[in-house]
């Protein structure tokens, strides 16, 4: 059989990538009451040491400024994310994970592994994709 084609190729990747999103979703939900861009914005901050600013956090994932400030303000309530304002500029804030956030963030990445690790299994094409 020829290679296929890079559409062929793509259309695989949308495919299974559509796969892991949906199973993840639903997992990370059920287990956590989180979604995958909450997920994704957890990711950034487990990272940081220190502050960082929401646009920031909107620049290293693939959310919006306006869902970033939504889901922080989410995660705020829930008690896994910490505000305050921006020192010296009192119109923007900062924000990083509490303690709590950290132990939700990684209790749910290892859930994120394993679900991918079962798709890999069932999956060929997310097997080839995921090396």
């Amino acid at each position: 059989m020829a290679n296929p084609s890079l559409s062929d190729r793509w259309l695989s990747l949308v495919r299974v990538g559509a796969l892991m999103n949906q199973r993840i979703e639903r997992t990370l939900s059920e287990k956590y009451d989180l979604c995958v861009s909450a997920y994704e914005i957890m990711e950034v901050l487990s990272h940081e040491r220190d502050w960082i600013r929401p646009g920031e956090v909107s620049t290293r994932t693939s959310r919006s400024q306006p869902q970033v400030s939504r889901l922080v303000t989410q995660m705020v309530d829930a008690g896994y994310v910490t505000r305050e304002p921006s020192p010296g500029d009192g119109r923007s804030s900062q924000i990083r994970l509490t303690a709590s956030g950290h132990k939700i963030f990684s209790d749910a990445a290892a859930t994120v592994e394993d679900v991918l690790g079962h798709i890999s299994e069932e999956n060929a094409d997310a097997r080839t994709l995921m090396g």
